[in-house]
């Protein structure tokens, strides 16, 4: 048995024990509406009265020593928090694109505004009433102005087309590169060496434990990142865990560090004209000033890349360069249709010695593209300067003939490549121009639905994943309420068994040895 004072040190264990677990349930209480706050719990161990003397001594019975306070952990599971973070990285992915392909469809929309198809359409329609009656100066204007207006809304596409890519790149950089990545990591890493500090200390930094969290949740939006904790031997009594993030890409399954204790790598964006890298300033590991855009494969960041070097079917697979539909890729697209455009109706223009006579050029630079198209100086003096028949050269056709040509041209089935002039340019499309177009609208209505289909989908994941994590997590008053009963019994028990052990010991004082006196 224990000796009798001894006791008092059990009881008193017992009721600190009981204390200790009233008061982190008041504290779980107090938190209930804490953003990022994890619920905590008492860890107690039984105090064992064997030790190395009683191993090789007579033996006999004895008794436990009592309770003692472990530690105060939080109560989270890492799976959930590993799946939590990955679904978010994806999560943000598809936000993203979401609300670029949005835009672009917004520059594209043909159900509230008359767009490109209502300018082509108006164009062909005043060809055929020009090719009824081509001597008149009033139709040769307005096929004129018809032409205009397909010019200029070439020109307004390719603008808000790279608008929107601008806009996308400035996001890229100041909104989460800078003000959002860059300063996650370096609040981690600081907050790292504040917890390694506590802990060396013998404190327990729950709080601190929180925030990084909070933060480590949110940068696992921006993209796809694995945490790792590696044990560090301070002394002989003491081991701690330093806390390692990196970027994980899936793909490859290799992986880039960002913090490791309290270093911590930067990222920064540079523009190179036809792309934009993600280039690593690194404090430690082997990747200062180099590009890592191939090594983000969720996330955030991801979107951005993709919306900004998506180049579709357009890209070049020897260079490795990205194949999503992003602004590149429309821009392409728009620039396609316009060089195929003016190239039809330069070719079919042709004076009395099959000279061509180009009704659309290049405002700057050689190439045609939709950002530089306009109706050539030529035509814009005199609107007579589109050839209205060829009948004098072949020697057959009539008045109007040529215009007729140019009708059947538009609503002809051509090859629509980069170069015309270059017969083994590749060819991303065969129809006609209204095919084409309706093609550009409906496959940009397509990728949006899709995404959005992505994005709800990945919504919902992550809500029933969060809804997991906090359902462990998280402050439930019931539960504390429940918990908080249980602990005021269990003090008050011990309480009791103080009471208990003063009666026993004065009953050994003042009671013994009065009998018979």
């Amino acid at each position: 048995m224990i000796p009798t004072f001894m006791a008092y040190q059990i009881a008193g264990r017992a009721m600190s024990s009981s204390r200790a677990n009233i008061d982190v349930t008041g504290n779980n209480i107090a938190n209930v509406n804490t953003p990022g706050y994890t619920r905590q719990r008492v860890d107690l161990n039984s105090i064992s009265s064997s030790g190395y003397t009683e191993k090789y001594s007579i033996p006999k019975t004895t008794t436990g020593f009592g309770v003692e306070i472990q530690n105060i952990s939080q109560i989270r599971d890492p799976f959930l928090d590993i799946r939590f973070r990955s679904q978010n990285a994806e999560n943000g992915t598809y936000d993203v694109l979401l609300a670029g392909l949005s835009d672009l469809e917004n520059i594209f929309d043909e159900a509230d505004t008359e767009g490109l198809q209502s300018e082509l359409s108006n164009f062909q329609e005043q060809l055929q009433i020009f090719s009824q009656t081509p001597t008149s100066k009033d139709v040769s204007l307005i096929v004129r102005t018809a032409a205009q207006k397909v010019t200029q809304i070439m020109n307004v596409y390719a603008r808000q087309t790279e608008e929107v890519r601008a806009q996308q790149i400035y996001d890229l950089d100041h909104v989460i590169i800078q003000n959002s990545f860059n300063a996650k990591v370096k609040n981690i890493a600081d907050l790292n060496l504040q917890i390694r500090d506590e802990l060396i200390h013998g404190n327990t930094p729950n709080e601190l434990f929180d925030q990084r969290n909070i933060l480590i949740d949110e940068l696992s939006g921006l993209v796809n990142i694995k945490v790792t904790a590696l044990p560090e031997k301070i002394s002989e009594n003491l081991t701690i865990e330093n806390l390692n993030i990196s970027i994980y890409d899936s793909a490859t399954s290799g992986y880039l560090g960002i913090v490791s204790n309290g270093q911590y790598n930067t990222l920064s964006v540079a523009d190179t004209g036809d792309s934009v890298e993600i280039r690593m300033s690194s404090s430690f590991g082997p990747f200062d000033g180099k590009d890592i855009s191939a090594n983000f494969s969720e996330g955030s960041i991801k979107g951005y890349l993709d919306l900004i070097n998506g180049k579709g079917s357009y890209a070049d697979p020897l260079a490795n360069e990205n194949t999503f539909r992003g602004t590149m890729y429309y821009k392409s697209v728009t620039d396609t249709l316009a060089t195929n455009f003016a190239s039809l109706f330069n070719d079919l223009n042709t004076d009395a010695a099959g000279t061509v006579k180009p009704l659309f050029v290049a405002a700057e630079g050689t190439a045609i593209t939709a950002g530089n198209i306009r109706i050539s100086d030529a035509w814009l003096s005199d609107s007579a300067y589109i050839t209205t028949t060829t009948s004098d050269l072949t020697g057959t056709g009539g008045e109007g003939d040529n215009i007729l040509r140019m009708i059947s041209g538009m609503n002809s089935d051509i090859a629509f490549t980069s170069d015309p002039t270059d017969p083994t340019s590749q060819v991303f499309f065969t129809g006609t121009f209204a095919e084409y177009t309706s093609g550009l609208i409906a496959e940009l209505s397509l990728e949006v639905e899709l995404n959005q289909n992505f994005s709800e989908t990945a919504a919902t994941v992550l809500s029933n994943l969060s809804f997991s994590r906090e359902s462990i997590s998280g402050v439930s008053l019931d539960e504390e309420g429940i918990n908080l009963m249980a602990y005021q019994k269990s003090y008050q028990a011990a309480a009791r068994y103080f009471t208990a052990l003063d009666e026993a010991v004065d009953i050994i004082i003042n009671k013994m040895g009065l009998v018979g006196r």
